[in-house]
């Protein structure tokens, strides 16, 4: 897994929201600290300034959003161990089809619109202990798009072009 990956950026309220829950993840389950985001299209190797024209046309068609958090699942992998399924809206299937039909050449990615709140391998009781206390708001607001250099080390991830809707 490496490349560039296409974010999308939660709006400054619902950023600073989730950054609390996944810093005060991180901390109880010993995992990597990241940025919120939801991945719109991952992991695709194409030249980063054809990827810059796609994100500038997207940002210039779109407004901010926001969609529903629908529930929270723990799942087997290391980058899908904890997350928040979001609601599926047509905002956000939109923005995954424009990408599909300019990536999917390079690389297919299966859209699962979600949060993660953590990243690793977790016993499911640690998981629960790590997970008292914290709310999670019932919506998250979108306010751009960003592309980020991924890769296996989520430490050195690193924002590489970002547009505001």
């Amino acid at each position: 897994m490496s490349g560039y990956s296409i974010w999308l950026d939660l709006e400054r309220e619902s950023r600073s929201s989730y950054k609390k829950i996944i810093s005060t993840l991180s901390k109880r389950l010993d995992s990597p600290f990241f940025e919120p985001h939801c991945t719109i299209y991952g992991h695709t190797n194409i030249n980063l300034e054809d990827l810059k024209a796609i994100i500038t046309k997207l940002v210039l068609k779109n407004n901010q959003f926001s969609t529903s958090a629908k529930k929270i699942i723990i799942g087997n992998s290391f980058f899908k161990s904890l997350y928040i399924k979001i609601d599926s809206n047509p905002k956000l299937q939109d923005l995954n089809d424009i990408c599909k039909k300019r990536l999917s050449f390079i690389k297919k990615y299966k859209f699962d619109p979600h949060l993660s709140l953590a990243y690793g391998f977790f016993e499911k009781e640690k998981i629960h202990n790590a997970m008292k206390k914290i709310i999670i708001p019932a919506y998250v607001a979108f306010s751009g798009i960003s592309i980020v250099k991924t890769g296996k080390d989520v430490e050195k991830w690193e924002t590489v072009f970002q547009r505001k809707f």
